[in-house]
């Protein structure tokens, strides 16, 4: 990715995040936005979220796997109690598969999301 997509990345996975009241503070929310990020870099991850995208946040982070998915749903289980789940699904016309969606459900729909994003500025940047 250029410098630029980088930046519209983060501002987006920050924007996102803040409306799902996933807060820094939280080990997931880092967890989150890589794995998002790596999901960006290599679509094929979004298949094997369990063991290819796991293994390498553990290895980044330095954590054990279990932490890795455990931080996630500790992030996502705050979110869904300070709403912040159906504030995403009503700002951005999504509805995930549960009333609270699992680690890989988020993160890709997160990765999906920013992609579409994406793809909607730079046809829009082209036709101006």
């Amino acid at each position: 990715m250029d410098n630029y997509n980088e930046i519209l990345v983060e501002e987006k996975l920050t924007i996102y995040l803040m409306v799902l009241k996933i807060t820094p503070n939280l080990k997931g929310y880092d967890l989150i936005k890589e794995g998002v990020r790596k999901i960006l870099q290599d679509p094929s991850k979004k298949h094997n979220v369990n063991q290819r995208l796991y293994l390498e946040l553990a290895n980044i982070f330095n954590f054990d796997m279990d932490l890795v998915d455990r931080a996630m749903r500790n992030a996502i289980e705050v979110s869904f109690k300070r709403g912040g789940i159906e504030d995403f699904e009503r700002t951005f016309k999504i509805d995930f598969t549960s009333s609270k969606p699992s680690p890989r459900e988020l993160i890709c729909i997160l990765s999906e999301k920013i992609m579409l994003d994406k793809n909607i500025a730079k046809r829009s940047f082209v036709s101006a």
